[in-house]
């Protein structure tokens, strides 16, 4: 059944997608717990991050590749996997699909709503705990009037219990004005990282989602900073 989402729910859909991944993984959730479960402990950042000033040109790093899904072009490392799931939707629901049938119902959303995700990649070399590093990329159209602020509020309330707010600004992005959100994710001990940047352009939010294990953010940080600075929307 399609989903009917309110405002910002496609940012939320995402990160419960993601945080999805997770629960696939050896030793992981699983089944997730009852209504009524407290939340979990709040979610911190590890100590030594610190946020990574943007230099002033978009520079691709030597041997990247270019993820491109209609108007949108992206910059990831190339051993990356993934990209437009207009193009490649089946490939990339058979990869999900691969992973176990712990993932039946993240990828049962994407088989379900195919015109969520305008791109979706991932890293197939998995860190130490087994965490599947990825990408995604929604778009979400809004009613006019609405502020970055306002709209980074729906996403936030709209989080379930295992992912949380840990850092919110407003930043830019090119020449974009951007809400930046850092979510945790920890299910059942298994702890979780993304940076999700919602990039306003008029009455359409494209928000980016880069998710990992909480023990490598502070590794892949630059990496995600350096990205999102190939951001690109083809006018």
């Amino acid at each position: 059944m399609t989903l009917t989402l309110p405002m910002g729910g496609r940012l939320v859909l995402a990160a419960m997608t993601l945080a999805g991944l997770a629960c696939g993984l050896p030793g992981g959730a699983g089944p997730q717990p009852p209504p009524g479960t407290p939340a979990t402990p709040a979610i911190f950042l590890p100590a030594e991050w610190t946020a990574t000033p943007a230099p002033p040109t978009p520079d691709v790093p030597a041997g990247w590749e270019e993820f491109h899904a209609g108007r949108v072009h992206l910059w990831l490392p190339e051993r990356f996997e993934g990209g437009d799931t207009g193009a490649k939707f089946q490939a990339i629901l058979d990869t999900l699909k691969g992973l176990g049938p712990e993932y039946a119902q993240s990828a049962q959303i994407l088989e379900e709503n195919p015109e969520l995700f305008v791109l979706w990649a991932f890293d197939p070399v998995k860190g130490p705990s087994g965490y599947i590093t990825n990408v995604n990329i929604t778009k979400d159209d809004f009613p006019g009037g609405i502020t970055i602020e306002d709209y980074l509020e729906a996403s936030v309330n709209g989080l379930p219990p295992h992912i949380q707010m840990v850092d919110q600004e407003v930043v830019s992005v090119g020449a974009f004005e951007a809400g930046k959100l850092v979510l945790g994710s920890d299910i059942q001990g298994l702890k979780g990282l993304s940076v999700v940047y919602a990039i306003r352009e008029g009455n359409r939010f494209w928000n980016v989602t880069y998710s990992t294990d909480a023990a490598e953010f502070v590794e892949r940080t630059p990496t995600w900073a350096q990205s999102i600075r190939t951001f690109r929307l083809d006018t």
